[in-house]
């Protein structure tokens, strides 16, 4: 043991020149110390620092957050304590939620303050799931067939029985979310959405882009553009999801070309 925690040490000593490395330990306070390394080795072997660094572990839905004391040498610029979080099904960090913090009574806040804004988030979800849960006919199929890839980016709402508007995650040129609406036709549906953005946002027209550019970009996306609005016609829901995807980005695309 005594042979190990001295190779710690020399391998730790190796960098003590650098400054832009910091090693901390938590006091018996809870305090982040700047330390030399060997006083950082011997904290290491002498506590669990794993157990000890907790600041807040809890699970929320299938939501982990977790919030530490950084055991590690790190940057000088990096802040000692921090707050991650991931979800447990897919165990994909959501980087939302990451934050950084200088004191222990920073991070508890920021602890359950991340807690706070998981569970708001959570109850949004659920609370859009009911309302898809009301929604029946067109706005249902549609809402159903985008649910199951990308759940709680695209609001559904109904503008009459055989048509939904879906407003995206993604945005125009001036930062505005790109909306379209979804058609039921005797042959499955249409998906359109509107070239011009709105006049006091300096309406985008055909006159700014070149024919060629729009023919490339359409082409491109699989869609086309008919009297002033992008359209994509299916045959079937299941391809909506990647349909209104596709419509958004052609949409967004051009936009974002006639502003060049």
């Amino acid at each position: 043991m005594l042979n190990r925690f001295r190779d710690f040490v020399k391998r730790l000593e190796l960098t003590e020149e650098d400054e832009d490395v910091i090693y901390r330990i938590l006091d018996g306070d809870l305090n982040a110390v700047e330390v030399t390394p060997s006083q950082y080795a011997r904290w290491r072997m002498q506590n669990d620092v794993a157990d000890r660094a907790v600041v807040g572990q809890d699970t929320i839905g299938n939501v982990r957050v977790r919030t530490t004391f950084s055991i590690m040498p790190e940057n000088r610029g990096y802040k000692p304590f921090g707050t991650s979080a991931f979800d447990m099904a897919s165990l994909d960090p959501l980087v939302e939620y990451s934050r950084r913090y200088d004191t222990w009574a920073e991070a508890q806040h920021g602890h359950r303050d991340t807690l706070d804004h998981v569970r708001s988030e959570i109850a949004r979800a659920r609370a859009a799931e009911k309302k898809v849960e009301a929604l029946s006919g067109v706005a249902g199929e549609v809402r159903l067939a985008i649910s199951a890839d990308l759940p709680a980016l695209f609001r559904v709402d109904v503008r009459s029985e055989g048509e939904v508007d879906v407003e995206t995650p993604l945005s125009r040129a001036d930062g505005t979310s790109i909306q379209l609406s979804v058609v039921a036709t005797g042959a499955g549906f249409s998906l359109r959405a509107p070239l011009e953005e709105e006049p006091s946002n300096s309406a985008l027209t055909l006159s700014q882009l070149r024919s060629e550019q729009v023919e490339g970009i359409c082409g491109a996306m699989g869609v086309a553009l008919e009297d002033g609005t992008l359209t994509c016609n299916l045959q079937d829901s299941s391809q909506l999801g990647h349909a209104i995807v596709r419509l958004s980005q052609a949409l967004a695309c051009l936009t974002f070309v006639a502003r060049e």
